[in-house]
Formats: structure tokens, C-alpha cells, sequence
């Protein structure tokens, strides 16, 4: 993620997953330090590539 990235989203899309992943994408898996633990909130999405709602991930439009 890079600092002062804008992302408009529908709030109808997003889910409780992982919203850093839901915005700007699974790339933010890499440095994440929840990644392959229980607590990881975007383990469906980095298997499915969607959020529990069925959506693409990421999500919205980047703007900035």
C-alpha cells in the first residue's frame, strides 16, 4: 500500500474480511504479519480471490 493511495469503494461491497486486501489487493499479503496465522481476516479472499459478498478483490477505484 502506498501512503496517500486513495480508494473509492461502494460500502455495499465490502465485507468485515480484510479490508486492506478488499482496497488495494492481495500484494499487501506479503508483509502482512497475520498472513498464514488464525488471525488472518483474508484467508477466503487470498484463496478465492473474492470477498465473502462474491466481489473481485480489490476492490473500487484508485484515485491519487
Amino acid at each position: 500500500m502506498k501512503t496517500g493511495q486513495v480508494v473509492v469503494v461502494k460500502q455495499d461491497n465490502l465485507s468485515a474480511e480484510c479490508w486492506i486486501v478488499q482496497l488495494f489487493g492481495l500484494a499487501n499479503c506479503k508483509t502482512c504479519e497475520y498472513r498464514d496465522t488464525p488471525e488472518c481476516g483474508g484467508q477466503q479472499i487470498r484463496t478465492t480471490g473474492k470477498n465473502e459478498l462474491g466481489h473481485n478483490v480489490p476492490l473500487g477505484e484508485k484515485r491519487g
